[in-house]
C-alpha cells in the first residue's frame, strides 16, 4: 500500500512533541497510513508551532467550533489555552477524506464544511456530544475507516514517494522528468492534493527529517548533517532550520526535550 510506505519512511513531528497539556494518541492501524495521529492539548500557553507537514481538523470546545487548518510553511506562536481535540493527517493524505480540492490551503484556516461537507455534517456533533478523548477516538476512527475516498492520483504518490525516499533533497525538475510529465501538471497535482508545490513539499519533508535528525541522535553533527541534506554548508543548513523553526538546532532540541513524555499508544 503506498501510504503505508509514505508514513513509514517519514512520520512528522511538533516543536514539542512531549510538551506539558499537549498529548498524541496513535490511530489503529487501518488508519496509520493516512492519520499521523489523534491529539488533545489543555494549555498551549504560547507554543512554538513548527511546519509539520500536516493538515489538522480541530475541535475547540471552549467556542464550540470546527476548523480545517491546511499544511503551514512558517513557524508562529499559538498564544490561546483552548481545550480543544484534533484529528491530524499528512500533508499528503487529507484530501483522501475531502470533497473538495485542497488548493489554495496553505497557511490556511477554514470552516469544517469548506472542504469536509460529509465530517461537519455528520461527524462533528458525535464528537462535540461525546464525553471523554477515548470516546471522540473511537467516533473518529470508525468515520474516517467508513469514509475514506482512496481517490488518490498515481503522480502525486509517486512523486511524494521520491521526494520522501530522497528526504527532500531532489528538485522539483528533477522529479517531473522522472515520471515523464511537465512541471506545470505536477505543480497542478499538488496544489490539488495538498495545498502546496513540489519545491515547497520537498523543503518541507528536508525540514522535518533534519528536525527527527536533530531531536532523536545523541551524536547529532551538523557538518555531517549539512552534506548529508544537500545545503552549501552548514552555515546554509542552520539558517534554513532557523526559518522553519526560529531557532538554532541545541535550542530547538532543548526546548523540545524540556518536558516529560507523554504520547500513548
Amino acid at each position: 500500500m503506498v501510504y503505508a510506505r509514505l508514513s513509514v519512511k517519514l512520520t512528522p513531528m511538533v516543536a514539542c512533541p512531549f510538551g506539558r497539556g499537549y498529548r498524541e494518541y496513535e490511530p489503529c492501524g487501518a488508519l496509520k497510513p493516512y492519520v499521523r495521529c489523534f491529539w488533545t492539548s489543555e494549555e498551549l500557553d504560547s507554543s512554538l508551532i513548527i511546519p509539520d507537514l500536516c493538515a489538522d481538523i480541530i475541535f475547540d470546545f471552549d467556542k464550540n467550533t470546527v476548523f480545517f487548518c491546511g499544511v503551514n510553511d512558517t513557524p508562529f506562536k499559538a498564544s490561546d489555552k483552548t481545550h480543544s481535540f484534533g484529528i491530524r493527517f499528512y500533508a499528503w493524505t487529507a484530501a483522501l477524506f475531502s470533497e473538495d480540492t485542497l488548493r489554495g490551503t496553505l497557511n490556511g484556516d477554514f470552516e469544517l464544511g469548506v472542504h469536509f461537507r460529509r465530517l461537519e455534517r455528520e461527524f462533528a456533533p458525535q464528537i462535540f456530544a461525546a464525553e471523554t478523548t477515548e470516546q471522540r477516538i473511537a467516533l473518529s476512527e470508525l468515520f474516517l475507516l467508513k469514509n475514506l475516498h482512496e481517490r488518490h492520483n498515481g503522480l502525486f504518490t509517486q512523486a511524494m514517494g521520491e521526494i520522501i525516499e530522497r528526504r527532500g533533497t531532489c528538485a522539483a525538475g528533477e522529479i517531473s522528468k522522472e515520471l515523464h510529465i511537465s512541471s506545470r501538471q505536477l505543480e497542478r497535482v499538488f496544489a490539488e492534493y495538498s495545498g502546496l508545490s513540489p519545491k515547497k513539499m520537498a523543503a518541507l519533508v528536508r525540514y522535518q527529517c533534519l528536525w527527527r535528525d536533530i531531536l532523536l541522535e545523541r551524536d547529532f553533527n551538523a557538518a555531517e548533517k549539512a552534506l548529508e541534506y544537500g545545503y552549501v554548508d552548514q552555515s546554509h543548513m542552520l539558517n534554513d532550520f532557523r526559518r522553519f523553526h526560529t531557532m538554532s538546532p541545541k535550542q530547538a532540541r532543548k526546548n523540545a526535550l524540556g518536558a516529560p513524555k507523554i504520547i500513548d499508544e
